[in-house]
């Protein structure tokens, strides 16, 4: 199996090879070949040709025909390179477990020639010998990619549903839900038309044919895909999944302005129909993260036995409500249902870092370090509502530091408080549009921090009574912060804010939320962000005396070292990802707008259709998201290469940098005052 591997790694790159054909030399070939061919054209359509023109016009020809032929021949090389990767990746992964993260870099190769026939008849045979489990970590970006015409090679379509197909059969609780919330993309308005029909209110069909006839092509496939598998033996299951799937929708959907400032538990509407769902047998509990087998038995899995009757507001311009599901072994489960909110680049993002934990588990001095980030689970319902698990023992860094009885009043009460920082930085001039000079913004930042001082390590003292206790998690927390800090600059997250930095109070790690700026889209936002990661003075405070040295530049560095040897295989499962249809790394400005305007901090949820710019599929459009996606993967490949600013760095040296650039307090000067840098 190893030998297998070797081969397809051995090969050279298709890409590599394709950008040859478009470099020079040869890329002067092209146009210089096509200006011969017409002056061998003129020359030809000349009646009196001259005994120098013949002997021009055999020159020409003998080139054009040596260029035509190296032409071919690179071309050639580059399909027979690219049959023998297939063939070795496929055997790879028939043959071992070990290398199943390889299945990116077949796909990846698939989805870049999607045209080509031998390729998809390599694939379509080999299917029955692939377990059905080695595509599940790519199971969003393979329905992505459903439709019912055949834009690419005859067999492309069939052999991608035969693979959803049998993934889906065989692993439904893993399967299911991204077809469904494909299939529901305008589900909120159908079952709105469908209640009014209902009602008497909608006398014909006429508004679900307009929406259906609006709806994109994959979402009419991926409906026909769940007619079709209705007709499998886990009929039972989809049947029960698209019941909770509409509750869950509707509930998300329902209008709770009313109870905005209730602080007790709201009884669920027996209306809703979330009291009615008990004891599915044949529905996982959906936030629970589900172990996959590769056999696919799941006959011991924990089924949703009832919902509790009351729920809570978790706060917000969309007013999000926190249910309870208890599963059949009893346990209750808290779950955060979101409307008006497009969930799907946060499941992707939680599907990047459990790739990265696998990364970071294989690698020795990484895994003894037990350096990983923490992942909960996210499910998308639609294109605007979707299902994430609570986070049970956590609580926002910002309500720990600046809450009701937040640190900063409890140990420092004679600092200045964290509204009054925030106003020093908002200066007038700038409620005027008058722009301010940075060092204007840095006396100002200066003299905040001169009055406003960190306290994150009472955190500690607070919680972790025993000495031994105290420092295992404080390095548990050091630990926590350097992993995120170098992962998510790799992937270039923004809007660091404190209300989207969640700290376990049990464990001492950090939980990140919130991924709706990511791949450096910060730096674009109307005030740009000017640091990679947050490193501000509290953050620095609870790791102790020694600060960013010693244990955090350590797993910085450890943690660096891995994407930088992961850099193959890193590049593959992005390029899969960033090149997904049903993403586009553009801001809308409605979007750009409100993250940074928001009257209450905690609040940076918008409406899923003012999200992103995404849902045209005209070619100019595609075009261009196809654009951003390749310099999105061209940023993340210099980052991963030690490439800072044209200067090619050692991993240490790569470090080092990212952490003065993010604790330079001119950088922080310049930041968005919501997202309190001075915390």
């Amino acid at each position: 199996m190893l030998s297998y591997l070797w081969l397809a790694l051995l090969i050279p790159n298709t890409r590599t090879l394709s950008i040859s054909l478009n470099q020079q030399p040869m890329s002067r070939r092209k146009p210089w070949s096509k200006k011969s061919k017409q002056e061998i054209q003129k020359l030809h359509d000349t009646k009196n040709t001259k005994h120098e023109d013949v002997k021009y016009l055999k020159t020409l020809e003998s080139h054009i025909k040596i260029d035509v032929e190296e032409m071919n021949n690179l071309s050639d090389d580059k399909h027979n390179y690219l049959v023998k990767a297939v063939e070795n990746y496929i055997k790879c992964l028939i043959h071992g477990d070990q290398h199943d993260l390889r299945v990116f870099r077949l796909t990846s190769l698939w989805f870049d020639n999607a045209d080509n026939k031998q390729v998809n008849t390599i694939i379509n045979g080999a299917l029955s010998s692939i377990k059905s489990h080695k595509f599940l970590p790519l199971i969003s970006q393979l329905t992505a990619r459903m439709s019912l015409k055949n834009i690419h090679h005859h067999l492309f379509q069939p052999t991608l549903n035969k693979i959803i197909e049998k993934t889906a059969v065989d692993h439904p609780y893993h399967t299911l839900y991204v077809i469904q919330a494909l299939a529901n993309a305008n589900r909120e308005l159908e079952i709105g038309i469908e209640r009014k029909m209902a009602a008497g209110l909608q006398s014909s069909k006429a508004a679900i044919t307009s929406i259906e006839q609006e709806q994109e092509d994959r979402v009419l496939a991926a409906k026909k895909m769940v007619e079709h598998l209705k007709k499998t033996k886990i009929n039972a299951i989809i049947r029960d999944i698209e019941k909770l799937c509409d509750i869950y929708i509707l509930f998300a959907y329902s209008d709770a302005s009313k109870y905005k400032t209730e602080k007790k538990p709201i009884a669920i509407p027996k209306t809703s129909g979330l009291l009615a769902l008990q004891d599915l047998t044949n529905v996982a509990v959906p936030t629970l993260e589900l172990k996959v087998d590769a056999t696919g038995a799941y006959d011991k899995m924990v089924y949703i036995h009832k919902f509790e009757s009351t729920f809570k507001l978790a706060g917000g311009v969309n007013l999000p409500k926190i249910i309870t599901c208890v599963g059949s072994d009893g346990k209750p489960r808290r779950q955060l249902v979101k409307g008006k909110d497009d969930l799907r680049q946060d499941a992707v993002m939680q599907q990047v870092f459990g790739m990265v934990n696998q990364l970071l588990h294989k690698t020795v001095d990484t895994r003894k370090r037990k350096l990983s980030i923490r992942t909960y689970k996210v499910v998308p319902l639609s294109r605007r509502s979707g299902l994430l698990q609570w986070c049970e023992g956590t609580m926002p860094l910002g309500n720990y530091l600046t809450g009701p009885t937040g640190a900063h009043q409890r140990y420092r009460p004679r600092d200045w408080d964290a509204i009054k920082c925030r106003n020093e930085m908002i200066h007038q001039n700038e409620k005027k549009k008058v722009p301010i000079s940075p060092q204007d913004k840095y006396d100002r930042f200066m003299k905040i921090c001169q009055n406003f001082k960190p306290v994150f390590r009472h955190f500690f003292f607070e919680r972790f009574l025993e000495p031994a206790e105290w420092y295992e998690k404080r390095l548990a927390y050091t630990r926590s912060v350097a992993t995120n800090s170098i992962v998510g600059y790799i992937l270039g997250l923004g809007d660091r804010h404190v209300a989207n930095i969640l700290i376990d109070c049990n464990s001492a790690e950090l939980v990140h939320i919130d991924f709706g700026v990511a791949f450096e889209t910060g730096k674009i936002l109307p005030t740009p962000e000017t640091v990679p990661f947050r490193l501000t003075r509290d953050i620095v405070d609870g790791m102790g005396v020694a600060g960013v040295e010693g244990v955090f530049r350590r797993c910085c560095e450890k943690t660096m070292c891995v994407m930088h040897n992961s850099q193959e295989a890193l590049l593959t499962i992005l390029q899969v990802l960033v090149f997904d249809p049903l993403n586009t790394w553009t801001l809308s400005p409605q979007k750009a707008y409100a993250i940074q305007h928001k009257k209450n901090n905690a609040d940076m949820n918008v409406s899923g259709a003012d999200m992103f710019d995404g849902f045209n599929n005209s070619n100019a459009v595609q075009d261009d998201v196809s654009k951003m996606a390749e310099r999105v993967l061209w940023r993340l490949e210099q980052k991963l290469q030690g490439v800072e600013d044209s200067v090619q760095l050692s991993v240490s040296g790569q470090v080092n940098k990212l952490i003065q650039e993010a604790m330079d307090l001119k950088n922080l000067s310049r930041l968005f005052p919501g997202w309190q840098p001075y915390l």
